[in-house]
This record gives C-alpha cells, structure tokens and sequence, in this order.
C-alpha cells in the first residue's frame, strides 16, 4: 500500500483530538474534586497595616545615654579589618591618595573626578577625614550607628539631626560635634549615634510625611475612651515591625529561672548581656527565687534599659524623660510600676511595652 495522502494525514489527526478532547471532561472533573480535597480552606484576610491607618515609619539619629567607643562600635558590627583606623588629624600624600583603593567603590563611575576635585581643593597636603566627608557628600553610604550597619542610614538623618539641608554642611557639623568619625577604610562611624524608628501614628492622631518633623518636642498624655485601641490592634502592630518571639502579654504568668535566663536581654546566645543587665537577673532571683512573675520582671529589666514603648496611637516612645514627665518621678522603676499599677502599661513577653492609653503628642507649649 502506498503512503497516505496529506487529506488523509488530516483525518486521521482530526479523529485522534476529537478522541483526547472526548476524554477530558471526566478527567478534568476527577481531578478538580480530588485537587478540591486537598485544599484547606482558605480564612478571611486580616487587616493591614493601611486598614489601621498606618503609613510607612521613619527614622531619626539620636544620642546614646551612655557614650560608646570605636573599639566597641567594631566588635558590636564584627568589623575587624586592621585598616578600620580613624583618620582624624591625619594627612595624605597626592600618592597616598591616589593609591586609595575604596574612592572606587564610593564614587563608582565619577572616581577620576573625584580625585581630581581633591587634589585641586587641598593640593599637597591633603586631610584625610576632610577629604573623606567630601567623598561622602558626592555620594553618601550612611554611617555606622550604633545599631545599623552603614548602608542603613540615609542622608536625610543626617541633615535632620544636624538641621540643615546641605549634606556636606552636615558632615562636617557632626564631624566637628564628634559624632561621626571618618574612617582609613572610607566608612564613617558614629559609636554614640542610634537609629531610632519613629512609626507614624493614625491620620487622626497626626501624620509624618518627611524627616523634617524628627526634631519636635513631645509629651505623653492619656487618651481619651473612644479613642483608645483594641489590644489585638496594638498586637498586630507589633508583630508587623517587630519579628521577635513573644508578641503576648505576660500578666500573670510565672518563670523560672531558667526561663528568665534565656530572655533576648539575658541570652548570651545573642551577644554578651550587659553587665548591669546580668546584676538586675540576680537581684529578681534574689527577690522572687523559683517562681518570678513575668510581668514584675519584664519592668526591672526595663528599668535598667528603657526598650520601647509602643502608645495608643501607635507611636513609640524611647526617651525615658517622656515616662518621668508623666509620671513626675525621676526614678524610672517606680514610674514604670505606678504605670503598670494603674493598668496603664502592659509588658509583653519580648520586653516591649504597650500603653494602650496613653498617647504620644507634639509639645507645643
């Protein structure tokens, strides 16, 4: 027999998809209720950070109550690069300059105008801290906090905390304050700096479009019934920003020692505690011995590093000052439990603290 011809090739192709396609609707169905079975059902979403009315948070460059070297800036980030060395009161060369290997890395694609920028301005002999915040301005990397990394940090923090616009005019304010530190390596560290996050509280509390409201005064003040949050709003604040364990209130729940012990402030797992963090764990073992309350403890250990505090209109405190405003005591334990006492404060199991009642305002008098 000869070979088919193309009329034929396309009858029998035609036969064979009608064949599949006559197959598919039962095929089709199986799966669809054995997928069905599979599946778990599915739950409403719940709200977002925009149903609470929420906005992007911002950041602010504050002191630390307790001033920090660079040595221990160095071993809280695990820098250990020799070349990691201040460059106050330092000079370069025009050939040590030029034999800088991080201008690259800094300037990218402007590197040999940069250079030449440089050397013009300073000519023989040429100031190394000077010369590097000049790279800094031309493009800015941030500068390493206290608790961020470099890259972090925009130049907006910068001139808010310096209050001027011009990000070179800033540098220098700062550098000549001595917060910042120009560094060999082409960083700039600020050991006595922290990089505070400033949540923005609900449209009708009071907004942050920009950085420039970083420099306000502020007070705390009860809010009204109506206006006070749900606690489960406030908890799902919290567990939007912060990705910690323990996002739950701890009154009336007991630990032991051991429990207490592997607390993030205590854990070494997570860094060497601070000192007077490891006195505060002995003096509440002395107090309360097998059984400690969580809730008491949470307050002490508060107590000896303000965390934060997050309000009723979800902003967030971290200046001990507001609490002993508030409460008219100077003593910030006795503020924290006449707080608590009043049911004005809640710990949670993580160490923040939530006052749902109590707001966050601009001061203007």
């Amino acid at each position: 027999m000869g070979k088919p011809n193309q009329q034929q090739r396309r009858v029998k192709k035609a036969a064979r998809r009608k064949q599949r396609l006559a197959g598919r609707p039962a095929n089709a169905e199986r799966a669809s209720k054995g997928h069905r079975s599979a599946l778990a059902p599915l739950f409403p979403p719940g709200p977002t950070l925009d149903d609470l009315g929420w906005q992007h948070p911002v950041s602010r460059l504050v002191p630390l109550e307790t001033p920090r070297t660079l040595e221990q800036l160095a071993r809280r980030h695990g820098i250990t690069d020799n070349d990691h060395v201040s460059l106050n009161g330092q000079w370069w060369t025009p050939e040590e300059f030029l034999a800088l290997q991080w201008i690259e890395e800094i300037c990218e694609d402007e590197e040999e105008q940069a250079r030449d920028d440089i050397l013009a301005h300073y000519g023989k002999k040429i100031p190394a801290d000077l010369a590097l915040l000049d790279f800094s301005a031309r493009r800015f990397i941030g500068v390493t906090t206290w608790d961020d990394y470099c890259i972090e940090t925009h130049a907006e923090h910068v001139t808010a905390l310096a209050q001027t616009s011009d990000l070179r005019e800033a540098l220098a304010i700062l550098h000549r304050d001595g917060w910042i530190t120009p560094m060999s390596d082409g960083l700039l560290d600020a050991p006595n700096l922290l990089l505070e996050r400033v949540p923005p509280a609900p449209p009708y509390v009071r907004r942050w479009p920009t950085a420039s409201h970083l420099h306000t005064r502020f007070r705390l003040e009860p809010l009204s019934e109506d206006a006070v949050p749900a606690l489960e709003e406030l908890l799902y604040a919290c567990q939007s920003r912060w990705t910690d364990q323990g996002i739950h209130p701890v009154i009336g729940t007991t630990w032991t020692p051991k429990q207490l012990s592997s607390h993030p402030w205590l854990d070494a797992k997570e860094g060497e505690p601070a000192p007077q963090m490891v006195d505060e764990y002995q003096r509440i073992l002395d107090r309360y011995g097998d059984e400690i309350p969580a809730d008491q403890a949470i307050l002490d250990l508060a107590a000896v590093a303000l965390p934060y505090i997050i309000t009723g209109n979800f902003d967030l405190v971290g200046d001990e000052q507001l609490v002993s405003a508030f409460t008219q005591t100077d003593d910030l334990r006795q503020a924290f439990g006449a707080l608590h006492r009043d049911g004005l404060l809640l710990p949670l199991a993580n160490g923040l603290l939530l006052a749902p009642g109590l707001a966050k305002v601009i001061d203007e008098t």
